[in-house]
C-alpha cells in the first residue's frame, strides 16, 4: 500500500523527503553533499544509512546511485527478495534531471549521444571499448546576467556521470562540478547544481506513477529568481 510523502529529519541535521513509499521501495530525496552509500570510512554518514536507521529498514538498499554532489530522487529497495523486480522498474522508469550549467547555450534542445569509459576518478568519452550513452537535453531559461542556464535532463541510459561529461563537452559544464568544470570559478560555487528531479515508472500494481521534487532552494538562490519546469504529459 502506498503512503502519503513526508519529511523527515537524519542523524547529522540532513533532511530528506519520502516521496513514495510501498511494501517493497521507497523514493527519498538525498541531500547534495552526502554520499549516498557506505564509503571506505565506517564513520561517514551516508544517506542510505541514515534512513535505514531512522526507518528501521536494516535490509534498505540503494538501486540507483547519485554523486556526491548531486541531490535528488533515489530508489530504495525494502526486502532482499524483491532486488530484481526493483532493479527492473528502475531501468524502465524514465529518469529527469535538471540542472544548471555555465553559459548561454546557443540551442534550445540536443539530443546527445556518445561512449563513455569509466575510470579511477573520472569518465571518459572514447571511440571505442565504452558504453553507449544517450540524453536529451532542453534549456528551459537562460540567465546572461548570471552567466548560467537552467535546463532538463532525460537520461535515456544510466551511465557513471553521464550528464556530467556530456555538459562538459558542449562547453556547459554543470555549475559548481569538481571534476569535469571548465572554469576555475565554476568550483567555486556553493553545490555542484545537478539534481534527480522526476521519476516516471509502473508500480508492481501496474499503475503509472510520476514522482517529482520541488527545485532545491540552492537553485533559486543562485539565479534569483523563480525556476519552473514543465509538466509531465502523457
Amino acid at each position: 500500500m502506498k503512503s502519503p510523502r513526508r519529511e523527515i529529519r537524519l542523524k547529522g541535521g540532513f533532511t530528506t523527503n519520502i516521496l513514495y513509499e510501498c511494501d517493497e521501495f521507497l523514493l527519498a530525496e538525498k541531500p547534495a553533499g552526502l554520499p549516498v552509500h557506505e564509503t571506505k570510512d565506517p564513520n561517514r554518514k551516508d544517506f542510505t544509512r541514515l534512513l535505514a536507521g531512522y526507518l528501521n529498514l536494516p535490509d534498505l538498499r540503494t538501486a540507483n546511485r547519485l554523486d556526491l554532489g548531486t541531490s535528488g530522487i533515489v530508489l530504495l529497495g525494502k526486502t532482499p527478495d524483491k532486488n530484481k523486480e526493483i532493479d527492473s522498474l528502475l531501468m524502465n522508469a524514465e529518469k529527469e534531471y535538471i540542472f544548471l550549467c555555465s553559459g548561454v547555450p546557443d540551442w534550445k534542445e540536443k539530443r546527445f549521444e556518445c561512449f563513455l569509459k569509466d575510470g579511477n576518478k573520472e569518465v571518459q568519452m572514447v571511440r571505442s571499448g565504452g558504453k553507449k550513452a544517450i540524453t536529451e537535453f532542453t534549456i528551459l531559461s537562460q540567465h546572461s546576467e548570471h552567466n548560467c542556464s537552467f535546463g532538463l535532463a532525460k537520461i535515456l541510459t544510466g551511465r557513471r556521470h553521464q550528464i556530467r561529461v556530456m555538459l562538459r563537452e558542449l562547453g556547459h559544464s554543470v555549475l559548481g562540478d569538481p571534476v569535469y568544470s571548465n572554469s576555475e570559478t565554476d568550483t567555486k560555487e556553493k553545490r555542484m547544481y545537478l539534481h534527480s528531479f522526476r521519476l516516471c515508472f509502473t508500480d508492481f500494481l501496474g499503475q503509472k506513477q510520476w514522482m517529482e521534487t520541488e527545485i532545491p532552494k540552492e537553485f533559486l538562490d543562485r539565479v534569483g529568481k523563480p525556476l519552473s519546469v514543465p509538466n509531465k504529459t502523457e
